[in-house]
């Protein structure tokens, strides 16, 4: 069991503020390490459905394929979709937007 959840009101105000628009919205969470950007976005995100991103450390190897290629492994593993390959964002956030909306369409 987590900690009581304290204080972050005007964030958790602003995600919801932005839940509620009728258009797509791209949320990045920055700031020091330990400050709680984890704890805050799982706050919010347990009344939904939340995937959970996570890119791969910057190396002199790190490519953009081994990104693209990691973010679809992460796809795949969360959403049970086939793992596929891709040489561009757009296909792997359409099939991520695909996703949510079926999963939207289910619940309704």
């Amino acid at each position: 069991m987590s900690a009581p959840f304290i204080g972050r009101q005007q964030e958790l105000q602003a995600l919801s503020k932005l839940l509620k628009k009728n258009s797509a919205s791209l949320v990045v969470v920055e700031g020091r390490r330990r400050i709680g950007k984890s704890r805050l976005i799982e706050e919010f995100a347990k009344d939904y459905t939340f995937y959970e991103f996570s890119g791969i450390l910057p190396t002199d190897k790190t490519t953009m394929q081994s990104q693209l290629d990691e973010f679809a492994r992460q796809l795949s593993s969360q959403t049970g979709l086939p793992e596929v390959k891709a040489d561009d964002w757009s296909k792997l956030f359409l099939l991520l937007a695909d996703k949510i909306k079926q999963d939207l369409l289910a619940n309704v």
